[in-house]
């Protein structure tokens, strides 16, 4: 893929829709050219076990834009764009969920997950989580569960698993992983899906 938006969120509990950071990493031509980064306020209360993870408090965030107002002030540069996040289980129902918290019509975009097709396309690993796949491409991430270093990690991943298996377009996706592209649109949502086939033959659960 040579056009394509890195994504990754964190979250202050257990909620979906507990946004409290995002980060968004933008590749064209195969370069990354830009990047956003934004507390958000989840209008939630932040958990201890959440806290752990990515160190954003309450204090933290005050003052911070809402999800509806970040989302609002960025949909333009997602239509029609292709969305990749490294566990797009996660970050595509955040997404999802977070939309429908605050009603907001979501523009159309196309979605992949660089965990699955990691799975695909690398053999002999025990694990694919972004830190792993990270250590297999020799790739730094600088401040782990940081929004912003998690989608600039995922987009340097895609651009690894691109140019070694020559993924151009959707179209060789599909062909080397037999991953079907998800879809958010209004009033519909379909995470990326995997050939049942595909599964039987390698023998994933």
């Amino acid at each position: 893929m040579k056009n394509f938006i890195a994504i990754d969120f964190e979250t202050a509990n257990r909620n979906r829709y507990s946004v409290c950071s995002v980060g968004m990493v933008f590749v064209e031509d195969n370069k990354i050219v830009d990047s956003v980064y934004s507390l958000i306020d989840p209008e939630e209360p932040f958990d201890r076990m959440n806290i752990s993870v990515h160190g954003i408090r309450m204090s933290d965030v005050e003052g911070a834009p809402t999800f509806q107002s970040f989302y609002e002030s960025i949909q333009h540069r997602l239509k029609d764009q292709m969305i990749i996040a490294h566990n797009l289980a996660f970050d595509g129902y955040v997404l999802r969920d977070s939309l429908n918290r605050y009603n907001v019509i979501p523009v159309h975009s196309k979605l992949l997950c660089s965990y699955q097709l990691s799975r695909r396309l690398i053999t002999g690993k025990s694990s694919y989580s972004l830190q792993s796949v990270c250590d297999h491409y020799g790739i730094d991430i600088i401040n782990h569960h940081h929004a912003l270093s998690d989608a600039q990690a995922c987009a340097e991943i895609m651009l690894k698993l691109s140019n070694e298996f020559d993924l151009y377009d959707l179209d060789s996706i599909f062909a080397k992983t037999n991953i079907k592209a998800g879809e958010i649109a209004p009033g519909y949502y379909r995470s990326s899906l995997v050939s049942a086939s595909k599964k039987r033959k390698r023998g994933v659960s």
